[in-house]
């Protein structure tokens, strides 16, 4: 018999390892730099556009796998919850990208995810402010994590690829590592934090059957 709380457990680890390579690894290169190709730090308008839409679809996948998991806690679904994320992520990371350059980009993405998951989900958790710097905390280290090793290997090994397999590397290469962090480290703090209803009755968790409409 298992319990709402390893349920929710298991979906978060299992989903954020699958969105993070699936979204930002492979999806972001391939929409960004799939059709308009590579690019200085001044991008043209098509560039700029596909990059955003990127991003969009990333923080879409993101956040419908989040209020799935989430939904096992007992958070209410609605779709205003997307809107933080859609708004500041991608703005974020344009202001980490012109001011500040490459690998401030990808920081700031991952700071205004950690800073507004850290703010929606604080009803759900035991100590508040405690988990508000805890979830801030591990996606800083996660995005430490994935800058160190993908532009690391970017580096050492990638630069000298051809065309968008040294995007789909680099970007891999990025976020696997960061997903591990998020999965793993952040599972921890949630087991801790969250507040979750046990199953009652026969014990089995039902799992909401709810469409979502929302992208890393």
């Amino acid at each position: 018999m298992e319990s709402n709380k390893n349920i929710f457990l298991r979906k978060w680890k299992i989903g954020n390892l699958v969105v993070y390579p699936g979204a930002l690894g492979v999806l972001h290169p391939l929409i960004a730099h799939g059709l308009t190709g590579d690019h200085d730090k001044l991008l043209t308008t098509p560039q700029f556009i596909m990059h955003t839409l990127s991003i969009f679809v990333f923080v879409f996948f993101l956040v419908r796998m989040q209020n799935r998991t989430f939904q096992i806690a007992g958070k209410p679904q609605t779709q205003a919850g997307i809107w933080p994320f859609l708004f500041f992520t991608p703005w974020v990371f344009w202001l980490g990208y012109y001011t500040l350059f490459v690998p401030f980009d990808i920081l700031f993405m991952f700071l205004s995810i950690g800073i507004i998951n850290s703010i929606q989900l604080k009803p759900m958790v035991k100590s508040p402010k405690k988990w508000m710097w805890q979830c801030i905390l591990v996606y800083f280290l996660a995005a430490v994590t994935g800058i160190v090793i993908g532009l690391g290997a970017y580096i050492l090994y990638y630069k000298d690829l051809q065309g968008i397999a040294r995007d789909f590397a680099t970007w891999i290469s990025i976020s696997i590592p960061a997903a591990l962090v998020l999965a793993f480290l952040l599972q921890y703090v949630l087991k801790k934090q969250i507040i979750i209803p046990e199953n009652q009755g026969s014990g089995i968790a039902l799992e909401p059957k709810i469409s979502l409409s929302k992208i890393a």
